[in-house]
């Protein structure tokens, strides 16, 4: 079995929180906030030091623990976040997610970030 680690640093952004909401006559598009657009930016530049040269195409499993310094955020939301933030850089699609087993919120107030284990 293959294994990848990495770390994202700062604050993981929940991408259904803040939603945006745009109108062009009766059509309304939905769009992530402002907060999660930059995290996953950020995220996404790090590619370069933790992603493999083409995404995983197998299933995988992913360990993601989530160092959150405010209030708790909730799990499910952190894990679609990574889930649509990594797709097209360490998996092909977030539908390879076989299991997310082992994956935390844990407090930390001077480090937030999230730490990935994926294994395929």
């Amino acid at each position: 079995m293959n294994e990848l680690q990495f770390t994202l640093p700062g604050k993981l952004r929940i991408k259904k929180n803040s939603r945006r909401i745009f109108g062009a006559g009766k059509f309304k598009i939905n769009l992530p906030s402002k907060a999660y657009e930059e995290w996953e930016r950020q995220a996404r530049s790090w590619k370069f030091l933790f992603a493999p040269k083409e995404p995983i195409t197998a299933p995988v499993h992913v360990e993601a623990h989530i160092f959150y310094s405010g209030q708790q955020p909730d799990l499910s939301g952190c894990l679609e976040s990574v889930g649509d933030c990594l797709q097209g850089v360490v998996w092909a699609n977030d539908k390879q997610i076989i299991s997310w087993d082992g994956s935390r919120l844990h407090h930390d107030k001077k480090n937030p970030r999230t730490e990935i284990i994926v294994r395929w």
